[in-house]
């Protein structure tokens, strides 16, 4: 990431050495997670046998709860590290969306719902006129 940003990007190899170009390229895509800047504090990227079928691991570090961990093996570095870019996206919205607070007193869920209550309190002009006709 560039030096505006606060996440810092550590690279470890095991059994192999991770290139220059290699870790340009995760650099490149680990760009898209800036959009949680505010969360993350630093990405672990940890590669074994980097040349020949590697097994890739995104650790991401965040300011409060336990690390974000995807793993996966694949044919190539680049291919592998795409693909956990993307999951650690997913883990990322999806714990942005459960942190998100959705019954916030006023709003649109739940003024649509007290119509609704309120629509089903009152007597329609059908329940009006049969009550007077049984009577």
């Amino acid at each position: 990431m560039s030096e505006a940003t606060s996440v810092t990007i550590e690279f470890k190899g095991r059994h192999d050495h991770i290139t220059e170009r290699m870790q340009a390229h995760a650099v490149k895509k680990l760009a898209r997670l800036a959009r949680y800047d505010d969360r993350l504090l630093r990405i672990e990227v940890v590669a074994d046998h980097v040349h020949k079928n590697p097994e890739v691991e995104l650790i991401a570090h965040q300011r409060r709860g336990a690390p974000l961990v995807a793993k996966d093996r694949g044919t190539s570095f680049s291919a592998t590290i795409d693909l956990l870019v993307d999951k650690l996206e997913a883990q990322l919205r999806k714990q942005k969306e459960k942190r998100k607070g959705h019954k916030i007193p006023g709003g649109k869920g739940v003024v649509a719902r007290e119509r609704k209550e309120s629509a089903a309190a009152e007597e329609t002009y059908e329940q009006v006129v049969r009550k007077s006709l049984r009577s």
